[in-house]
């Protein structure tokens, strides 16, 4: 088994390599053989030989148990060092290791996060974002990993995209914090292998309002649950919601009225009422119903299109 993970090692890197010389317009032979192989060097079998213009690059590709290998290359690259237009490469690869068995291992609790919530803030307070950042993402994924495990799913040995693509197909994450989340996994990729990726303050307010919504700490998790509760039916019963906050009236099923200062909402079929303390707030829902059920499009071109598949139909 060792033998065949070798092996499935190094073509991969070989083709890695190949590809990337051939996207830097070198035209390129992976194990020539024969009149393919210049005449100094028959007999011999490189992995790739990669040519362009004045430049020829033999490539020998080895996993990192190889070193000790090295002496065999010596007398190999003193030779085509000395001739014109000629370089030797040694590229080293590892191989693919097992998974860490961590389906035993448990993930933070929501104490835990909200433990690790506050030491990210201690971080912000001394502008220290990149640390307050990564210790947020490692966070994330443990918060992603206690969801799937609530719901009775092994998330021990998944990687970070299944776990992130799990938790969105089940319904567990909202189409707002998955396009929140696939950016700072985007920003959280470019930091950790070695990428200029600047990480500001409101970079990591969004790592913290994430962890927030997935822990359901927060104002925008009580909104998406009563919208939950409201089990609506169909685009109309989805447009008069958005229209009666929108406008702060009364439309369809649902009706806002104004008392003490605040904005409450009404159901006519359930008895559970939503308050709003203030117009951000209102924004916010009709921004979620946006971003949930109206495939990017705003609130009137959305309701236009599905009238007019409706007349089709």
């Amino acid at each position: 088994m060792e033998n065949k993970d070798y092996i499935k090692t190094i073509e991969r890197k070989i083709r890695e390599i190949a590809n990337e010389y051939t996207s830097n317009g070198y035209l390129v032979t992976v194990n020539p053989t024969g009149t393919k192989l210049p005449e100094f060097l028959r007999g011999y079998h490189p992995d790739i030989i990669a040519t362009k213009e004045d430049e020829n690059v033999l490539i020998e590709v080895k996993t990192r148990s190889d070193r000790g290998d090295l002496k065999r290359f010596e007398n190999l690259a003193e030779e085509i060092s000395s001739l014109k237009n000629w370089r030797f490469e040694v590229v080293f690869t590892n191989p693919r290791r097992k998974p860490l068995a961590l389906d035993n291992q448990l993930p933070l609790n929501e104490l835990g996060i909200n433990n690790r919530i506050e030491e990210i803030n201690k971080l912000i307070r001394i502008n220290s974002f990149e640390a307050a950042f990564l210790l947020g993402w490692a966070t994330i994924e443990a918060a992603l990993r206690h969801k799937l495990i609530k719901e009775k799913f092994k998330a021990g040995e998944k990687t970070t995209q299944s776990i992130i693509k799990t938790t969105f197909s089940l319904g567990l994450l909202n189409q707002n914090d998955y396009k929140t989340l696939q950016n700072i996994n985007n920003k959280r990729n470019h930091l950790i292998h070695g990428f200029d990726q600047p990480i500001d303050k409101e970079t990591v307010l969004q790592v913290i309002d994430l962890l927030n919504n997935l822990i359901g700490n927060n104002r925008e998790s009580e909104l998406l649950e009563w919208i939950e509760w409201v089990d609506l039916d169909g685009y109309e019963e989805i447009y008069c919601l958005y229209k009666s906050v929108k406008e702060k009236d009364e439309y369809g099923l649902f009706k806002v009225i104004e008392k003490d200062d605040k904005y409450i909402l009404i159901a006519e079929h359930m008895d559970e009422t939503l308050e709003f303390n203030s117009e951000e707030e209102m924004q916010q829902f009709t921004d979620l119903i946006e971003e949930e059920y109206m495939d990017d499009m705003d609130a009137e071109s959305w309701y236009g299109f599905n009238r007019a598949m409706d007349k089709n139909d």
